[in-house]
């Protein structure tokens, strides 16, 4: 599972939240709402204008995945990092079952802001803060999570909080690329979170 690093980054990013639901409405009207599976992050992400050998360097890395068949990861670009002044190693204190939403840690120092991302060093799962924690390194500081943890989560687990690599699989088998008449490439992919 490799660490996809593009060779000019990414001009735009379309981040998603994917949750299943199903609906059914009954003949009275009434509808009924259940959720079905687990949550998972994807998203679009375009290229700027490239040269050919800095498509190529980008392309050849996509086609050795054979489309959806094998996961890599990659750090997405703007929201990659906590937008807080979080520093330090951050451990989690004790073990947490799988279906809660709330963890708490301690070791660093700073904030940390709502719609961070955060990650378990035990998980493939990508979580987002629902609320600010602010670090003062020596107390425990709550962490809510959206959603769920999916796992348990063992005392001593480390929470990367910048640069939070996403594990991920193409959206499609087919891999394509356009050339302008300037002599340009530029593409588009669309991930999935692979938990």
């Amino acid at each position: 599972m490799a660490l996809f690093t593009p060779s000019q980054g990414f001009r735009t990013l379309d981040w998603q939240s994917n949750t299943g639901v199903r609906t059914t409405r009954s003949v009275s009207g009434k509808t009924f709402r259940v959720k079905t599976g687990n949550q998972s992050w994807s998203f679009k992400l375009t290229s700027p204008a490239l040269t050919r050998e800095q498509f190529m360097a980008d392309y050849s890395f996509f086609v050795q995945l054979e489309g959806m068949l094998n996961s890599f990861t990659i750090v997405p670009p703007t929201i990659g990092s906590t937008r807080g002044t979080a520093s330090n190693t951050v451990t989690v204190n004790a073990g947490y079952s799988a279906g809660q939403s709330l963890v708490k840690a301690n070791g660093g120092s700073g904030t940390m802001k709502k719609g961070d991302l955060i990650k378990f060093s035990n998980h493939d799962k990508v979580y987002m803060l629902t609320e600010d924690v602010n670090m003062d390194a020596s107390s425990e500081d709550s962490f809510s999570i959206f959603p769920a943890l999916t796992t348990a989560v063992a005392g001593s687990t480390t929470i990367t909080y910048n640069s939070v690599p996403v594990k991920v699989f193409l959206d499609t088998n087919q891999l394509k690329f356009v050339t302008q008449a300037d002599g340009l490439y530029r593409y588009e992919v669309v991930l999935n979170e692979d938990i």
